[in-house]
């Protein structure tokens, strides 16, 4: 009899509510993508803010000023894409030097002691870096700077229980790499990653956003089947969402 089997729990998704769903920030400092991603986050129920072709100072004052932003309190998550040159480790803006800022740090300025008001909620980021060859110095010229500073944002911006979660957690980081020489070779085209992830999520918008990364990446493997080395593209995804994650309303 049914009756003594286990009732089956229902799988918990993160509340994808609010209107907007949240901030999606987008940094393209190649000039290619802005214009697609914009469309594409904007059907999804962001409010989209774009930024072309900031020097690395201008990327760092970008996200601080974002990072701050009190409306994250009302919203249910937050989207970044970020499109720049850059090292192994860090992106250079359109800054034509070996310095830039590490990627690591731009997670940590949305961190839960940082970012508060996201403390529980998805953070979601998009990365395309075109990696340059990197001078042996390059690791020690990068830009150290703090996350933003949380001493003044007001105490009841954490959420119920929100000191039993980790700083880290909630968030999907997928990073892709390419060689820059691809952008010298098709200087207007834009990123195949990011051209496929906006597809997939304007098709199939009510999908799982892991399962939507893990045909990304198969997207990806048949482009790299038939491209040169220098042509090929290299994804990384590292996340530590508790739930489900789907990019629309409920």
């Amino acid at each position: 009899s049914e009756a003594f089997l286990p009732r089956r729990v229902p799988e918990e998704r993160y509340r994808m509510q609010s209107k907007p769903l949240g901030i999606c920030l987008i940094i393209d400092c190649i000039g290619n993508d802005a214009a697609f991603l914009r469309d594409t986050f904007t059907s999804l129920g962001y409010e989209v803010q774009s930024f072309l072709y900031l020097s690395v100072d201008g990327i760092i004052q970008v996200l601080r000023r974002v990072a701050c932003m009190p409306q994250h309190r009302d919203y249910d998550s937050f989207v970044c894409v970020l499109v720049s040159r850059g090292g192994s480790h860090s992106v250079f803006g359109i800054d034509r030097t070996h310095s830039g800022f590490p990627l690591d740090q731009i997670r940590r300025m949305f961190m839960g002691d940082a970012c508060p008001f996201l403390l529980g909620k998805p953070k979601v980021f998009f990365i395309q870096n075109y990696v340059e060859s990197e001078d042996p110095l390059d690791n020690s010229s990068l830009l150290e700077v703090d996350g933003p500073a949380v001493n003044n944002l007001e105490p009841k911006a954490k959420q119920p229980g929100s000191s039993t979660l980790h700083r880290e957690a909630d968030f999907l980081w997928s990073l892709c790499k390419a060689d820059v020489s691809l952008l010298e070779r098709s200087s207007s085209s834009p990123s195949l990653y990011l051209q496929c992830l906006s597809q997939k999520l304007g098709k199939e918008r009510r999908r799982p956003l892991l399962e939507l990364h893990i045909e990304l990446n198969g997207s990806v493997y048949d482009w790299n089947s038939r491209a040169s080395t220098k042509e090929r593209y290299s994804v990384w995804l590292q996340h530590t969402l508790r739930k489900k994650l789907i990019l629309s309303c409920e």
